[in-house]
């Protein structure tokens, strides 16, 4: 997996003042399935979750949104979250 080079690769970004940012988490890296048994998906939700974390830290104005019907690929199983986050952020700005 490449969380943890996703992670490492974040990190760079450092900071980013109080620029808007939207945090769109899911509940697991992938939905649970059969196949997930397979793999070491609480690791991967484990490095996930240390990854948000730290995405929250990149911003005095970082917001979280759940989307609770989805694995890693939001923009497939939750489009309308995708809208939800620009929204967000498109407001935020507008108050800036």
């Amino acid at each position: 997996m490449y969380l943890d080079t996703s992670s490492k690769e974040i990190s760079v970004g450092n900071y980013f003042g109080k620029l808007p940012i939207v945090n769109i988490k899911a509940n697991s890296f992938f939905k649970p399935a059969l196949w997930t048994n397979f793999i070491p998906l609480k690791a991967a939700n484990q490095l996930r979750n240390t990854m948000h974390d730290q995405l929250m830290l990149l911003s005095t104005n970082c917001t979280q949104i759940q989307a609770h019907n989805s694995g890693h690929f939001i923009w497939i199983d939750e489009p309308e979250m995708i809208v939800t986050g620009v929204r967000t952020v498109l407001e935020k700005i507008a108050r800036m």
